[in-house]
Parts: C-alpha cells; structure tokens; sequence
C-alpha cells in the first residue's frame, strides 16, 4: 500500500507582526505542488502563540489556491463548534472554486474552553454538535437546502451559492484520545486525522484496528478509510547532525504546547524546574527516537514501516516547530527522496472516504 506524505503547519510564534511570517508556508506549499506531495494541512487555533497564527485555515488556503496547482488544501482542523456550519461550508466552497477542488476537510471538536468565547453555549455539547454540523456541510456541499430561522424568526431554506467544484466532500475526523473518537469517524464514513503526542505507535494500531471496524459495521469498506498520521519531521544529509539540528527547536516547540496537555499540564507546572527539565528531556528523547522523523531518509525508513504496520496511509509531516525556515527547506529535497524509497512503483493509493 503507498505511504501518501504531505506537509501540516502549526507553529509557535509572537504574536507580534513580522513580514516574513507565513513565508515558509508558501515555500513549502509551492515545493510541495511541484514534488508530488499530496497535500497542505492548515490548522485552526486562536488566542496564543502556540498556532495562533493560523486562526482561520479558509483564509490561508484561499491564498495558496492562487500559489498552487496540483497540492490538496486541507483544514487541519475546522473547529466544526465554533462556528456556524453554513459559514464554514460557503468559505470552503469558494476556496474550492479557487482552487478547482482541492479542498480537503478535517473536523475536530475543539478542548479548549477559551477558544469557545465564540460559541459558548456549544462547548459542553460540543461533541454532539459536531455530529450535527457535519451533516450540514455533506448536504450543503451536494447542493441540498437546509432550514433554519431568519432574521424575523421564520423558517428558510438556504443552499449554497457558489457550489463547489467537487460533489462531495473528503472529511476527515480528527481523533486525539480514546478509541471512542475513531469509532465515530468510523461510524460516520469519515477519514482520521491523529497524532502521537498523547499516544504510542501500539495504541494507535489499536484505534485503527477499532476504526475500521467501525466502517465495516456501518457499511462503509473498512479498507477505504484513510489514516493520516501528524509526525514532526526534519530530514538532513546526515543522522547525527539531522538529529542535532531538530532537537532544541523540538525541544522548545514541546514546552511551549504545554497547554495542550490537559491534567498533564497542571503536572507539569507543579514540578521544581529541574523536574519539568528532565521530564522535558525524557519526551523529546521518547518523541526523537519512536514518534517522530529525525535523520536521514535511510534512518527513518524503519520508523514508516512501523506506522504502516499501525494502518497509517499518510504521514502529515509537522515541519514549523522552530527550525531556521531555509533549513527547513532545504531538510524537503530528502522528504521527496524517502518518498520514491517507501513506495515502489505502482503501490496502490489508498482510495480517501
């Protein structure tokens, strides 16, 4: 099976201006639509240097639909409860129409409580309307109607205008935590988006194992389901030195997500400086060594084949956690070479939804 391979951003940085800010991104993306690499994943997050950069992804797509010919834009993720989703599926549709249907969605329910400053009342239910909001956007995208009140209180039917290029729309769920997650995304046809910050290589297997399942009970074909799999990732000429160059920058990127680490977090803040140093240091070097792609394309060609093994269809490699952005893309020409090397001519693709 062909090991798909695409770039994800999610950065942390000052919020202060700087012009250069997303110049990385639009290197990348056009080295991307040049390489044959499937896709550019663009996440959602708001009101902190950890990927606050990034608070609209149909803005950012709409940009590089212009830059761009062949890549996949994809959100990575719509925080679906945050927004209304005849809002979300007319920003998409015209990003479509830009880019003349390559657009991609990936849905998440959103964890953080301050983000929902801008829908409060939907963040304890924010699982249910997730669900809901998801079948609002297929129907939309199909050009259905849907109802809902209007300014005097009346019902209406509203339908999309522009219609998007593509029929239907490739989604994505992303699943974080338990298996329940991918079992819903199972349930409702949808692909997984995930990662391995708050999981090993072997419970993932497990999800997956359950997700497809999942498919299969539903009427979906199992096989049909598309994993993506997060991995930060920094290739170079030589292991040592590959290994050398990501590892402070990581390092540096994994304390500022702190905030992303739930009950972990208040752990966290709770040790002595030099606890919080050495629990740092022991999951960066975890991270390093099982979850992540540091070395050359040689090197990390065993840890592939362990996510493949896992029922991994895409790795999204993570490639904006601090590194000098002309190193970082320098460190892509070895990313096209692991590709030829992980998928011999003629591996079957994985077919997505």
């Amino acid at each position: 099976m062909r090991m798909d391979f695409s770039l994800l951003f999610f950065p942390s940085q000052e919020p202060q201006y700087r012009p250069d800010r997303y110049q990385l991104l639009i290197e990348a993306a056009r080295f991307a639509d040049k390489q044959g690499l499937r896709a550019i994943w663009i996440p959602e997050r708001h009101f902190h240097e950890f990927g606050g950069s990034y608070p609209n992804p149909s803005v950012i797509a709409a940009a590089l639909a212009t830059a761009t010919h062949r890549v996949r834009l994809r959100a990575g993720s719509v925080v679906l409860p945050l927004h209304h989703p005849v809002r979300v599926a007319e920003e998409w549709s015209v990003v479509d129409n830009l880019s003349n249907g390559r657009v991609d969605l990936a849905i998440a329910r959103g964890w953080n409580p301050n983000d929902f400053v801008l829908a409060p009342d939907n963040y304890a239910p924010r699982t249910d309307v997730t669900v809901t909001g998801i079948d609002v956007l297929r129907r939309l995208w199909r050009g259905e109607a849907v109802r809902y009140r209007n300014g005097t209180g009346e019902e209406t039917e509203v339908r999309l205008a522009p219609l998007p290029r593509q029929g239907e729309l490739p989604l994505w769920l992303t699943c974080t935590g338990g298996e329940a997650m991918f079992a819903r995304a199972g349930e409702l046809g949808a692909n997984v988006l995930t990662g391995l910050l708050f999981q090993s290589v072997e419970e993932l297997a497990r999800k997956v194992a359950c997700y497809r399942a999942a498919r299969e009970a539903a009427g979906f074909d199992p096989d049909s389901g598309h994993v993506t799999l997060m991995v930060h990732t920094f290739l170079g000429a030589d292991e040592a030195s590959a290994l050398a160059t990501a590892r402070d920058p990581f390092r540096s990127y994994l304390e500022s997500s702190v905030g992303l680490w739930g009950q972990k977090e208040a752990r966290f803040h709770e040790q002595s400086p030099r606890e919080r140093d050495v629990m740092l240091t022991l999951a960066v070097n975890r991270y390093a060594r099982t979850a992540a792609l540091f070395g050359t394309p040689e090197s990390v060609t065993g840890t592939v084949s362990a996510f493949r093994e896992a029922g991994v269809n895409e790795i999204a490699c993570l490639i904006d956690f601090g590194i000098d952005p002309d190193t970082v893309l320098a460190g892509l020409r070895p990313l096209r070479r692991l590709m030829e090397q992980v998928n011999p001519p003629g591996a079957r693709a994985t077919a997505q939804g």
